[in-house]
């Protein structure tokens, strides 16, 4: 009778270590896995996070080259009336959504859709320069009249004043949150490695 109740004990225990550590083991298993998956969907996220940023950055490279490009047209004495810029919204727009959900960093969002909000703003006046420029000519206002100057010369300073802020403000994103290649497009020097 011993012998049976040591077996029948025995065997009710063998069955319960194998439970607990079955159990165990699967839940070991279980945490790898998630562990293993929270990683792969960490580098999905930050492979997704690049493409956005590369997309915007190359944005802000080309319209800080745009502005720049206004700037000098607007250096020389023979500026044209019309001016025309090819700045660019569409990247930032289509993308800012995924770029703020994705940006772990506050103030790069904020100094991103800054940006973009100033190109929203140098598109807007460079409008108004170009339809105060037609009102002038449907109206056939001489050029030399002193207040078409003054008015001609100040709307193109505050054009020139947004064109220079955007312009030092896409190469100040660049140098300080550009990739190497994101620099090198926009002919800032980086520092070499040290050998």
């Amino acid at each position: 009778m011993t012998a049976m109740v040591w077996d029948f004990t025995i065997q009710t225990l063998s069955g319960i270590v194998g439970v607990f550590v079955g159990v165990w083991l699967a839940l070991v298993f279980e945490r790898r896995k998630r562990v293993q998956d929270a990683a792969e969907e960490e580098a999905r996220v930050m492979g997704e996070f690049d493409r956005v940023f590369d997309s915007i950055v190359s944005s802000v490279i080309k319209n800080t080259a745009e502005a720049k490009r206004l700037l000098r047209l607007l250096g020389t004495p023979r500026c044209p009336a019309m001016l025309h810029a090819d700045l660019e919204t569409a990247v930032w727009y289509a993308s800012h959504g995924q770029f703020t959900q994705l940006c772990r960093n506050v103030d790069e969002r904020v100094i991103f859709a800054q940006f973009f909000d100033d190109v929203r703003r140098l598109q807007a006046f460079l409008d108004f320069r170009t339809n105060l420029q037609v009102s002038l000519l449907e109206q056939r206002r001489d050029k030399d009249e002193f207040d078409v100057q003054v008015l001609t010369t100040d709307v193109d300073k505050h054009l020139a004043s947004l064109a220079e802020d955007l312009r030092f403000c896409g190469v100040l994103l660049v140098t300080d949150h550009g990739k190497p290649v994101h620099k090198r497009l926009m002919g800032i020097q980086t520092e070499a490695a040290p050998t």
